[in-house]
């Protein structure tokens, strides 16, 4: 594991595997789209980056378009077509999981650039790699002027956003195996989605 990268929370790979609520790989829209995007794709780099690209390329950042969307499941962002970092990384996790990946979720804690002296998390996610039993940091945010993230097999990393300690910024400790309740409770329980930006997370 990279130095200051999170950590796993629990050794146990297939709690990173799990079907929830919020990462509900199983029902059918996930089921079927996974399986559409992997029906000819064997090798597992080209599985995982297949399903990283189309995350990343496919699905709208909502700051980056004009939408009053809310998604927080993985069936919610795929069907939406958009969602958060947060959303964003929930439905990765479920289209990887289904492939067989164990994917967690990780957070950075980063100066918010629209409120002085305020904080605000962004969310990745990290997949266990078997072929070097260790794991990879994936960032599907989606690429613009600002940002650019690719599926990469080693480090360094290609996230979008490092922190900086000075500034006090810096990646929350663990690989979690769920997402932040408090996240899943904003996207969940916001009256809407000026509301969510309003209250964007600092800590978990």
């Amino acid at each position: 594991m990279a130095e200051g990268m999170p950590e796993v929370e629990t050794d146990d790979l297939g709690r990173y595997l799990e079907d929830t609520i919020t990462i509900d790989w199983q029902t059918p829209i996930m089921s079927t789209t996974a399986k559409g995007l992997l029906a000819e794709v064997s090798e597992p780099k080209d599985r995982l980056r297949k399903l990283f690209d189309f995350v990343r390329d496919e699905i709208d950042h909502s700051m980056d378009i004009e939408t009053e969307a809310q998604t927080c499941r993985a069936s919610e962002v795929l069907e939406e077509g958009t969602g958060l970092c947060y959303a964003k990384s929930h439905l990765l996790a479920g289209l990887t999981r289904y492939a067989g990946f164990p994917t967690g979720f990780c957070y950075v804690r980063m100066a918010d650039a629209t409120r002085p002296g305020k904080f605000v998390l962004d969310g990745f996610n990290a997949v266990y790699w078997a072929p070097i039993s260790s794991w990879l940091f994936l960032d599907a945010r989606g690429n613009n002027a600002q940002v650019q993230t690719e599926c990469r097999f080693e480090a360094p990393w290609s996230l979008a956003y490092w922190p900086e300690e000075e500034r006090g910024e810096g990646f929350l400790p663990f690989i979690y195996k769920r997402p932040a309740k408090r996240i899943i409770d904003l996207l969940e329980r916001a009256p809407s989605f000026e509301a969510i930006c309003r209250n964007l997370p600092d800590s978990i």
